[in-house]
């Protein structure tokens, strides 16, 4: 019934052979199709977690090539190394001689402004050279008095124009907030001088060649990863850049977690005002997590205000409850997930377990625990815990089948099995600095949606650190209904 709807209505004005309709409907769902093939015009793809996101640009990208498309005339932009690589791979795996341009928004900045820019000799700054570059600033000395080393590594590691809406810096006295503001504009002044440019310059300047209207654009179709995670600058830019009309974006308006950084949710939820006449496709089948997690994230997903509303469905039936375990103590809720790790793995070795914070600063705990019973996990690189840890690894490694991350740098993985302890309010959602509530839902959101096989719920009756004392259940799960969930006492 889908090939003949497709060779009928959406097939008709490519000019594609019998094998190649059979490679996109073999390989495709019917949303994924509609998103793939319709080619002109403005397209927001809403994707639903694990519902094949990366697959809809690859194969748009392989159809636009299949068409005699030129490899110059594509533009895909994504916003990591990782996957820029992933994207070109998979590419290449079905043609080796793929010339498209996969870039983030910076690199493809600093391409432009190296070529075409009056400006070709600036030097991009590391966050290493940003903080060398900083000493030699007049009022270093205040700093450093005033500000401990990581704090100043914090603060200069996001823009200038971020941090001083941060609640962080907010809450600093009138005479920290006057001496960091000349500090920063004296540090302005040196990158003039020494013609340094941060990544946010690439991007103002790289937007402001744009405008000049003089850069021998090829681009013909543009297509957008992770649009939930763009910037008014970025948003700006891809104005400028799609001229030709022809724009897909990709993204989950559910997992907008990056406010921090200066990311929008207003972009995926305003796309139809900044792109006139834009149509949505939605894709709804996860391929991810079993129906039960699925059905438990979706419910979940039904307390979200600022959002597109919609409700995956998953055909792996596991007839696995999501659990909620509640404990007396938090030492019991780590003697209990570290069992329940211990059977998993007996059982086979092969899997990969996720044990998700809200911070690094309750991860303390359970690497303690952990260690003192030699099982070995993975935690990524963090100022915080390698102060504290100083004999742990804090380097990636492939092998390892435990990892501990917070759930902001979790999204986009996923894992046979999730853990997700320590659900209490003021810790999942936080209680510290000035935090979005609707965001701190968008981010339970992603942790839910995680697990492949099982997802695993747990808090203490109460539990006490440096940042507070915490004995309230977390209202995130006071709101989901015992039908999705199997509650049990540890």
């Amino acid at each position: 019934m889908i090939k003949n709807y497709l060779d009928n209505i959406s097939f008709k004005n490519l000019n594609l052979s019998e094998d190649f309709k059979k490679f996109l409907i073999n390989n495709l769902n019917f949303d994924q199709l509609m998103a793939v093939i319709n080619l002109n015009g403005y397209f927001l793809v809403l994707a639903g977690a694990g519902s094949g996101k990366t697959r809809v640009i690859i194969y748009r990208a392989l159809l636009l090539l299949e068409l005699q498309t030129p490899s110059n005339n594509i533009l895909i932009l994504t916003f990591t190394r990782k996957a820029i690589i992933e994207i070109n791979d998979r590419i290449l795996t079905f043609l080796p001689t793929s010339n498209i341009h996969i870039e983030t928004f910076h690199s493809l900045a600093y391409k432009f402004l190296k070529k075409y820019s009056q400006n070709k000799f600036f030097k991009l700054l590391t966050i290493d050279e940003i903080i060398t570059l900083s000493k030699k600033s007049i009022y270093y000395k205040d700093i450093k008095k005033l500000f401990c080393h990581d704090f100043i590594v914090n603060f200069l590691s996001v823009s200038k124009e971020i941090f001083f809406k941060s609640y962080t810096f907010k809450k600093l006295e009138k005479k920290q907030q006057l001496i960091i503001k000349m500090f920063f504009q004296d540090l302005d002044n040196l990158k003039k001088i020494e013609n340094f440019y941060t990544f946010d310059d690439l991007l103002i300047n790289f937007y402001n060649l744009l405008k000049l209207d003089l850069l021998p654009l090829t681009f013909q179709y543009i297509m957008v990863d992770e649009y939930q995670d763009t910037d008014k600058i970025q948003v700006d830019i891809l104005k400028l850049l799609s001229k030709t009309g022809n724009l897909m974006v990709v993204g989950d308006d559910y997992q907008s977690i990056y406010s921090f950084k200066g990311t929008l949710i207003d972009n995926i939820l305003n796309f139809y005002n900044d792109f006139s006449s834009a149509k949505t496709i939605t894709l709804k089948k996860n391929y991810r997590s079993t129906h039960e997690i699925v059905t438990l994230s979706n419910e979940f997903s039904k307390n979200l205000k600022q959002c597109f509303h919609k409700k995956l469905i998953s055909e792996n039936i596991s007839l696995k409850k999501p659990t909620l375990t509640i404990f007396k103590n938090s030492l019991d809720e780590i003697n209990f997930i570290y069992n329940q790790i211990k059977n998993i793995l007996k059982k086979d070795n092969n899997i990969t377990i996720g044990i998700l914070f809200r911070n690094y600063i309750y991860m303390e705990d359970f690497i303690k625990f952990f260690k003192s019973l030699n099982l070995e996990f993975y935690i990524s690189p963090n100022p915080f815990l390698e102060n504290i840890f100083k004999n742990i690894n804090f380097s990636s490694n492939s092998n390892d089948k435990i990892s501990f991350l917070t759930i902001h740098s979790s999204k986009g993985l996923e894992w046979d099995y999730v853990f997700i302890p320590l659900l209490l309010d003021g810790i999942i959602p936080t209680s510290i600095g000035n935090f979005n509530y609707e965001e701190e839902k968008r981010l339970f959101y992603v942790a839910l949606t995680r697990a492949k096989k099982e997802i695993f719920l747990s808090y203490p009756l109460s539990y006490y650190n440096d940042f507070g004392f915490f004995n309230v259940p977390s209202p995130f799960i006071e709101t989901i209904s015992s039908n999705f969930i199997n509650i049990k006492r540890g």
